[in-house]
């Protein structure tokens, strides 16, 4: 008899504790993605770099948003950049307007944009260094959160042909990352300055710019996030991957006087907020363009995870 309940109490706890292991070591359920089962959330705003009434109201929105992280998509300070650390124009154009948004302890993820450029963009790299609430550890770089993976792409670089000399070694980063993320990566997502197109005013790219974003990026992740153009997009999907741009964080830009089909595309001051959620142990990423004066919703769709295609 003291056999049989010896055999009965292994065969009931030992698929217990295999269940319990199984999910621990699952990254869908890392603590990141679904700590007290709240969404990890991250909102991405672009062009914010001049001091203008637009500017104060896009800060104030976000300062009052639920975001776990805000995405700088580039232009962080026009017109041309800071040429140092100790730039007055960082504290003016960037550190003042947002200080409610750093007050409240939410980290500020930089990605440069051409404007950030024209002086000296290193100097951001020490910017980050020395501010804590401040992520750029480099001009491009990756994050990962759970089975999220983020690429933060320098797309200047293939913008300008003077900084030819860089493409390569980006190139050659990009290629490994992704090999090497790829097996626990459930859901991706690329962040440059420049989109691939666009249904405003900028249709696209430089050709060597279009050639990297259809080669490495377009059709290998599921999400491509830009500014440059100063609108909320959805761009549709091309190739499997969904294009989006958050760009009207101070200046007014261009939007497609005919919307297209299936499309949105609008030059409101505002940013796009994606909630990131497990469902049927998959990823999904839930994406909003909101108006930042009005707080209203103004477009909103999915995407599922596919990780990383290629």
């Amino acid at each position: 008899m003291k056999r049989i309940k010896k055999i009965n109490f292994l065969s009931t706890f030992i698929p217990f504790i295999g269940l319990v292991l199984s999910i621990l070591l699952n990254p869908l359920y890392s603590q990141e993605i679904n700590r007290q089962n709240q969404n990890l959330i991250f909102c991405f705003v672009g062009d914010t770099g001049s001091v203008t009434e637009v500017q104060s109201v896009v800060a104030k929105s976000l300062s009052n948003s639920d975001c776990n992280f805000v995405w700088h998509t580039g232009d962080i300070i026009y017109p041309s950049g800071i040429s140092s650390s100790e730039d007055p124009r960082l504290r003016t154009n960037f550190l003042d307007p947002f200080k409610e948004v750093f007050n409240k302890k939410i980290p500020f993820i930089l990605t440069l944009g051409n404007h950030d450029y024209k002086q000296h963009p290193a100097a951001y790299l020490k910017v980050a260094q020395s501010n804590p609430l401040i992520i750029h550890p480099n001009n491009y770089f990756t994050k990962s959160y759970g089975g999220v993976c983020f690429f933060a792409l320098d797309t200047t670089v293939y913008d300008k042909l003077y900084l030819f000399y860089k493409r390569k070694v980006q190139i050659n980063w990009l290629i490994s990352k992704m090999d090497s993320l790829k097996k626990d990566c459930k859901l991706s997502i690329s962040v440059g300055h420049h989109p691939l197109f666009s249904s405003g005013d900028r249709k696209k790219g430089t050709p060597q710019l279009v050639k990297f974003l259809n080669k490495y990026v377009f059709g290998v992740v599921d999400l491509y996030i830009s500014g440059h153009n100063h609108v909320l997009a959805d761009e549709g999907e091309r190739d499997g991957t969904v294009q989006l741009i958050s760009g009207t964080g101070s200046l007014p830009g261009g939007s497609s006087k005919n919307e297209l089909k299936g499309r949105f595309n609008k030059e409101i001051p505002g940013y796009l907020r994606i909630s990131l959620h497990v469902k049927n142990q998959e990823i999904i990423a839930e994406y909003q363009f909101i108006a930042s004066k009005s707080k209203q919703i103004l477009w909103s769709n999915s995407k599922k995870g596919e990780g990383i295609r290629k």
